[in-house]
């Protein structure tokens, strides 16, 4: 199982169009990834985007204008994968997600313009079509090759 998860990271490409959680439709079990080479090298393949979204969830919900996070551990990142298929309205947009992947990243701090300190954890779900490897971030067309379609933070006590 580890081999074919891997195989399928190491081929990633995520298609860009407007798509909402809605426009998925869920077809499989969902996956935790427990290997943790596996698991490293999904984070590290989506590490550039995650730290994005993950940032624009504390400009919106505290209107941050700095944000510094402790953590996660790498041991302590979650990462799941579902099969899931794109509904298409416009069956001419070319566009089908075959999977979901969901990441949920539990900080140890995370400090808003230096001043507020909160435990908190970020879960990010991404449609993605594992079968090309993505553009380099560096780039700008992998911004616009996949879709992040939900995202939850959760502040621990």
């Amino acid at each position: 199982m580890n081999k074919i998860v891997l195989l399928l990271v190491m081929i990633f490409i995520f298609d860009s169009g407007n798509v909402s959680a809605a426009d998925i439709s869920e077809t499989g079990k969902e996956v935790e990834v427990r290997d943790q080479a596996t698991k490293m090298f999904i984070y590290g393949t989506l590490e550039e985007w995650v730290i994005m979204h993950a940032s624009n969830i504390y400009q919106e919900e505290y209107n941050a204008k700095s944000v510094l996070r402790e953590g996660p551990k790498p041991e302590n990142i979650r990462i799941w994968i579902q099969p899931a298929k794109k509904v298409s309205k416009e069956p001419s947009d070319g566009i089908e997600y075959t999977h979901l992947i969901k990441i949920t990243l539990p900080y140890e701090k995370v400090v808003i313009d230096n001043k507020k300190e909160i435990k908190a954890v970020d879960t990010l779900v991404y449609a993605v079509n594992p079968f090309i490897l993505t553009a380099c971030f560096e780039t700008g067309k992998s911004e616009k090759q996949f879709k992040l379609i939900n995202s939850h933070h959760e502040v621990l006590p």
